[in-house]
């Protein structure tokens, strides 16, 4: 087998799985495979491009690469085409060839022994629209992710509509998810007692945070931990702690956690399933004026006492921002999206957190910020691409050196 078959068989393998969409299109009318629109989008998106008209343009300059794996079957479609044709596919499935992609690279690192799911939301702003003489004013795309610390990638998502917001959504993204072995975490806004019972519902367990928008329980759990319940369990006779310092050029960071299962003292313990646990962190910040600041969190859980695992998945929560929310911005320019086509942007954001996926394990080997990799990847098509696959394909040195 010659090594270029070898390198490409990742990406022949994405189109094979692109295939297995379903196209709601009139046969009759078909221009365009609905496969080889979708991998164009996906290897456009991978070079740098963001915008629909930039992907049209990057398959007109890579028609000759594309063809070679590729039937292009009526040419090169429009930027228009391109986004009405995504606009049509199912977005589970979509997201769901990609999630099976990304488990048969098996690159994922098992450093805890329960997956993190984080769920959080996330707005596109550049798809708002304020009204005019023309149009009605349009809220922009918002969308609840559920981010895998496990698989380090956006496992399920559900777009929430105009007039609803998170806590709704929640309970329809829980019923598509396998939680057996999973903790979820999110914010307070989320935190009701009808997404901790699905969780509960699907086998999984939860710690989230709480704020006021359950003012009494919030009021009790804040009174609970008070200095002197604090000392006790710091010294480990009532619960669990941990403290960690953080260092930088202007603060030094101090986080202690504190969990505890001393919670038969709340009257309305059984109305939270599974409730076995609450906890604190305090988050003090040390200025290099000498300045002080302190902040306290509290949490509820699902889990038992363990104060390692409270800590990490409470620490784990942010990587949906940090990874995920952060490079949908910075890296993806999601905001500077105008797609009017919700349904459109949706699929297209599907693809740009697989790009992400896949871009992150080639930043392991190449070991460059995402930024430079795509814009690497422009510079070079075809060269860089191919490259991408071939860490993809997961194959030994040996393999390598008897293809050549």
């Amino acid at each position: 087998m010659e090594i270029k078959e070898i390198e490409i068989s990742k990406l022949k393998e994405l189109k094979e799985k692109s295939k297995m969409l379903k196209d709601e299109r009139q046969k009759g009318k078909v221009v365009y495979k609905i496969w080889d629109i979708v991998v164009v989008v996906i290897l456009a998106v991978l070079a740098d491009c963001n915008e629909w008209d930039e992907i049209e343009d990057y398959a007109k300059e890579q028609k000759d690469f594309l063809k070679k794996f590729l039937k292009l079957t009526g040419g090169i479609p429009s930027a228009k085409t391109y986004e009405r044709v995504i606009s049509l596919i199912d977005c589970q499935e979509l997201n769901k060839i990609f999630v099976d992609f990304v488990k048969s690279i098996q690159f994922m690192d098992n450093k805890f022994f329960k997956d993190i799911l984080s769920f959080d939301g996330k707005v596109d702003t550049g798809s708002s629209r304020k009204k005019g003489y023309i149009v009605e004013e349009t809220k922009p795309l918002n969308v609840l992710n559920v981010y895998s610390d496990k698989l380090q990638m956006c496992i399920e998502q559900e777009m929430i509509e105009e007039k609803t917001n998170e806590i709704t959504a929640i309970p329809e993204v829980i019923k598509r998810l396998n939680l057996k072995n999973v903790i979820c975490t999110w914010d307070a806004l989320n935190t009701q007692k009808e997404n901790v019972k699905a969780v509960r519902a699907k086998g999984g367990d939860y710690c989230v945070a709480l704020k006021a928008n359950q003012p009494n329980f919030y009021k009790d759990v804040a009174d609970y931990f008070d200095e002197d319940r604090l000392m006790i369990i710091k010294s480990g006779y009532e619960g669990g702690y941990q403290l960690t310092r953080e260092k930088n050029h202007e603060a030094v960071i101090t986080y202690e956690y504190y969990q505890t299962e001393k919670i038969n003292w709340y009257a309305e313990k059984e109305l939270w399933d599974g409730l076995k646990s609450i906890g604190l962190v305090k988050k003090t910040i040390e200025k290099s004026d000498g300045t002080k600041v302190e902040e306290k969190r509290y949490y509820i859980s699902s889990l038992l006492l363990n104060i390692n695992v409270f800590s990490y998945a409470i620490r784990t929560h942010w990587n949906v921002e940090n990874k995920l929310h952060w490079h949908m911005d910075f890296t993806f320019k999601c905001d500077d999206n105008t797609t009017m086509n919700k349904k459109a942007l949706y699929n297209l954001q599907i693809i740009k957190k697989f790009c992400l996926t896949i871009l992150n394990e080639v930043k392991k080997i190449q070991n460059r910020s995402l930024k430079r990799i795509r814009k690497s990847i422009s510079r070079n098509v075809e060269k860089e691409t191919v490259e991408i696959f071939k860490i993809l394909r997961n194959f030994d040195t040996s393999t390598i050196s008897k293809a050549r």
